[in-house]
């Protein structure tokens, strides 16, 4: 039981640290909508699922997806803790960001698509 605790703990430790380094990295970029310096993850959300960036709200969806990616983020350093050898580490990291990713994404654009249309 204690040993899940130390577990929790540092997934939130890590999720904690993402977030809030992010945030501080990329505050500037959450002023202003901007479709020539928009981020890599926003754009990917109106290239692949249409969605209206402007009708939702650019600081919203920005907001959201640095939780999105500080969750995945803490998320493989979790799952991938309990792993000694740095090169299977790092392997192991690398097959688990993508699908991360691609489903943490889907999730976010199905509910702002639904939410687009209220």
């Amino acid at each position: 039981m204690v040993e899940l605790a130390k577990i929790f703990l540092e997934f939130i430790i890590a999720f904690l640290i993402t977030y809030f380094g992010t945030f501080l990295f990329f505050r500037k970029k959450m002023d202003k909508f901007d479709k020539k310096k928009m981020p890599v993850n926003i754009s990917y959300l109106i290239n692949k699922y249409k969605i209206d960036i402007v009708r939702i709200g650019y600081k919203k969806v920005f907001k959201t997806l640095l939780l999105c990616d500080a969750f995945i983020v803490a998320c493989v350093f979790t799952i991938t803790r309990f792993i000694d050898n740095i090169y299977i580490r790092m392997i192991t990291s690398f097959f688990l960001v993508f699908p991360l990713f691609a489903g943490v994404y889907h999730l976010l654009a199905m509910y702002y698509k639904k939410e687009c249309e209220k």
